[in-house]
């Protein structure tokens, strides 16, 4: 297969191949929205940019490079793209420092951790931005031998910083939402990946706790493919939230929005209507799909956290032995059309 160069990526985003040659050389000219989704190409495409000739190209300083790790499974990347508002604030903050962006987009399970330790030796990285969870034992490595921040995923035994949306307010918001409309029997349901997901868990947690402090009750038996030996596939999973519809569960709570799209189509396949027979929320905020109803969500405002990440990582760079910091943003409620009223 023939190396994709830069004049493949101007052809393939309709753009001069100037734009994108001044995208890698982090020309001033060249804003934020361009600058994403020249890198978002090039690492979806296979494009690897030459950064010891673009770090010689600076005639005041050197640039610091920062490798952007995303992490998505393919058949999960077409519904779940919210890395890409992260790289937006990301690319937008690193103009501002005038850095240079390396992004390696990757499917976590199938992630290469000679190849991102050799451009550690190789010094082309100064610092990493990590998107969406990884294995731990990769993350320690890379981790400990330059400064990393994480976006979402918490990796709670290393120095990696991360930046994450207020989840505990966001679900108090959702299921008091749901109160109000009436609902006292609401499951949880999520999607089995291929490398563990802290994130879903964290989420549950803030589930639970939510579900106590308004007073409702706690169902194990309304909870979906969380334990370990868990493994419905979406399909399945949408046929038991059916049953459990059937049997009186009025509410569903995904933690993430992707999850909720298929879920509404699965659903449809069991003659559940939604929000006519049950109400579901999800998280994240992201454009809802064609021909799909609004979600009832938290709107991430995962551009200001790209924007956090790069302001945390030049923090750790700095000091690269300062204590760990697990910083939340405010998230906003949108109320869609996927919750009604409890039968």
């Amino acid at each position: 297969m023939p190396k994709v160069n830069q004049q493949d990526l101007a052809e393939h985003l309709k753009i001069s191949q100037t734009t994108v040659s001044r995208t890698f050389s982090n020309h001033p000219s060249i804003n934020p929205e361009t600058k994403a989704l020249v890198l978002e190409a090039a690492a979806k495409l296979g494009y690897k940019p030459n950064l010891s000739r673009v770090r010689k190209s600076a005639r005041e300083k050197a640039q610091t490079t920062v490798g952007v790790i995303i992490g998505m499974p393919k058949q999960y990347n077409e519904s779940a793209e919210t890395f890409q508002y992260m790289l937006k604030g990301i690319s937008d903050r690193a103009s501002i420092e005038d850095m240079i962006l390396d992004v390696v987009y990757t499917d976590p399970s199938k992630l290469d951790k000679d190849s991102l330790l050799r451009k550690v030796r190789n010094g082309k990285w100064d610092g990493a931005i990590l998107i969406y969870p990884f294995e731990n034992d990769i993350i320690e490595s890379l981790s400990s031998k330059i400064s990393c921040v994480s976006i979402v995923e918490n990796y709670r035994k290393t120095l990696v910083d991360s930046i994450d949306v207020d989840r505990d307010g966001g679900f108090h918001t959702l299921i008091e939402h749901l109160k109000e409309q009436g609902h006292s029997k609401i499951g949880f349901f999520t999607w089995k990946y291929t490398v563990p997901t802290e994130w879903v868990f964290s989420r549950f947690g803030s589930y639970i706790e939510n579900l106590y402090s308004l007073g409702l009750k706690f169902d194990p038996n309304h909870v979906l493919n969380l334990q370990e030996e868990d493994c419905m596939s979406p399909e399945d999973g949408a046929k038991e939230i059916a049953r459990l519809v059937r049997e009186g569960v009025t509410a569903w709570v995904c933690p993430a929005d992707h999850q909720v799209f298929q879920l509404l189509d699965d659903l449809e396949q069991q003659g559940i209507s939604v929000p006519e027979d049950c109400s579901i929320t999800g998280f994240d905020g992201i454009d809802t799909l064609t021909n799909h109803k609004q979600l009832t969500t938290i709107r991430v405002p995962y551009q200001e956290m790209g924007r956090s990440a790069i302001n945390q990582l030049l923090r750790r760079i700095e000091h690269p032995t300062v204590a760990r910091r697990h910083i939340q943003v405010d998230g906003d409620f949108i109320r869609g059309e996927t919750v009604g009223k409890a039968k």
